[in-house]
């Protein structure tokens, strides 16, 4: 190294010619032409409000990668499976069912699970009512309007259709599906009475509550256990990235600025990403022979 410096000098003894040579020799400059990674979020968020999210965690993997990470937002199940198909995402976070979609399709992979706030890498669903309306029970529900959260959602559709099953309820059939898209409109919606009962996370519903007032709200039922979001990688990805990526993502609580970062994703209810668990796909495999879907 210090040899082809002083060759660089002898050349050329302008300060710019100097400041070059010792640019291209050094480290620095070793992932300047590389491609950028792409992370892909999918969720029933606005784009924008995606992107403020995810923007501190995509800036500290590219400080810990030494490669730019790009935060994308494919708008549904089908725009992320074409841009995992396209190669124009390379990692992606989504909910258990999607990536168990995914993975059956052969397009995907296992990096890390997310383990929530609550210290779990799995959750319940619960059941919500408006607080005198004379639904008090699961069983109750029948006829009336059911407010799910999204086709697609793991906490959000297949483990309360799964439990309406089991506590009896052909959910579609005995009451009325509706989706709401939003955890704040299925909150609202069930408020004002436009729903009679709604369902999402039990720890989504715990950080909304610190939101909107949900006092009139009570739970009425709680599904079994499904698995928490995934963070995947396209199957076509080469083995050194992926791994690089994961260690990154497992070793985030022991170095100071992940831990300070994951601090911050707690309102997303992630409190870090741990190995992942292939027996999580037994489980949406089961909710999904439970719920008829």
């Amino acid at each position: 190294m210090i040899n082809a410096t002083k060759l660089c000098i002898s050349l050329n003894k302008n300060i710019r010619t100097v400041f070059l040579c010792l640019l291209i020799l050094s480290p620095l400059s070793v992932h300047a032409n590389e491609h950028p990674l792409r992370f892909g979020v999918l969720s029933i968020a606005q784009p924008a409000r995606i992107f403020e999210k995810w923007q501190p965690f995509a800036d500290y993997l590219s400080e810990q990668l030494g490669q730019k990470v790009e935060i994308v937002v494919p708008r549904g199940f089908g725009k992320m499976k074409k841009t995992i198909a396209d190669e124009k995402v390379d990692f992606f976070y989504v909910n258990s069912l999607v990536f168990y979609r995914l993975k059956e399709q052969k397009k995907a992979e296992a990096v890390a699970q997310m383990k929530n706030i609550d210290g779990k890498t799995t959750s319940v669903s619960q059941v919500f009512v408006k607080r005198g309306s004379g639904i008090n029970k699961i069983e109750d529900l029948k006829g009336k309007n059911f407010a799910y959260v999204s086709p697609m959602g793991a906490g959000g559709y297949i483990a309360p259709r799964a439990y309406l099953y089991e506590s009896g309820l052909k959910s579609g059939v005995d009451n009325k599906e509706v989706f709401t898209k939003n955890l704040s409109n299925s909150i609202h919606g069930v408020l004002l009475g436009d729903y009679d009962a709604g369902t999402m996370c039990g720890v989504n519903f715990k950080l909304m509550s610190k939101k909107i007032e949900t006092g009139e709200l009570k739970i009425i039922g709680s599904s079994d256990a499904y698995p928490e979001n995934v963070i995947g990688a396209r199957s076509s990805l080469d083995k050194k990235t992926i791994q690089k990526f994961k260690q990154v993502l497992l070793d985030m609580p022991s170095q100071p600025e992940g831990k300070k970062l994951l601090k911050k994703m707690n309102s997303m209810k992630i409190q870090s990403f741990v190995k992942y668990d292939e027996a999580s796909e037994l489980i949406t495999k089961e909710l999904l022979r439970e719920g008829k879907l």
